[in-house]
């Protein structure tokens, strides 16, 4: 698997600077994942953080792990937890492959909404989903978790669709990931754009 998800910066402003440099409680390191009696949802690239914020505000009956790599998102999230100090939130910014890969403990919901769709098709192996990330997913979602992607590029949904066909160990299922969700900003520019967007909810074959 290509290397995609890595830390990227972008344009910061100092106040993203400031709550990046700070040595925030809910930092993780790579792959942890905290022990505990409530569900475990992992979000990976939460972009600007706002839907994300919120759904973690609406689901404190879960604890949410979310994965970003770009610096500015990330930053936003990190400020979302000070200012309002969940206990159910832990952000990591960094590569997702290799956090899934690190980490030693399943998950009971995974969801990936909105992943850049690299549509050109020289960047297409830059995609994050494919027949390989499945088959990690596979190893890290309990008996009875769920995985939700999310797109509105009709480019990646044929190649999530491949990829879904390519593997044998999830199958598509009927049942929503039980976690609210608000619209996104991603989510939002494909409504506007008039594009359809599909969702994809996989669970262990």
């Amino acid at each position: 698997m290509i290397r995609t998800y890595s830390s990227r910066a972008g344009r910061l402003s100092d106040t993203n600077k400031g709550y990046l440099e700070l040595a925030s409680k809910c930092l993780v390191e790579l792959g942890y994942v905290p022990k505990s009696s409530k569900p475990c949802a992992l979000d990976i690239g939460f972009g600007d953080a706002q839907s994300f914020s919120e759904d973690v505000i609406a689901n404190q009956d879960i604890i949410f792990i979310g994965v970003e790599p770009y610096k500015k998102g990330f930053a936003r999230a990190v400020e979302f937890y000070e200012k309002h100090l969940p206990k159910n939130l832990y952000l990591y910014n960094g590569c997702a492959i290799e956090y899934l890969k690190a980490a030693k403990q399943k998950f009971n919901f995974i969801r990936i909404h909105f992943p850049d769709p690299w549509p050109k098709k020289k960047h297409a192996k830059r995609r994050l989903i494919s027949k390989e990330f499945l088959a990690l997913l596979h190893k890290k979602i309990v008996k009875q978790g769920q995985i939700q992607i999310v797109t509105d590029s009709a480019i990646y949904q044929d190649h999530i669709e491949e990829a879904i066909k390519a593997q044998n160990r999830l199958v598509l299922v009927d049942a929503s990931v039980p976690i609210s969700f608000k619209v996104s900003t991603f989510h939002n520019k494909g409504l506007k754009k008039g594009h359809t967007i599909k969702e994809y909810n996989l669970a262990l074959n």
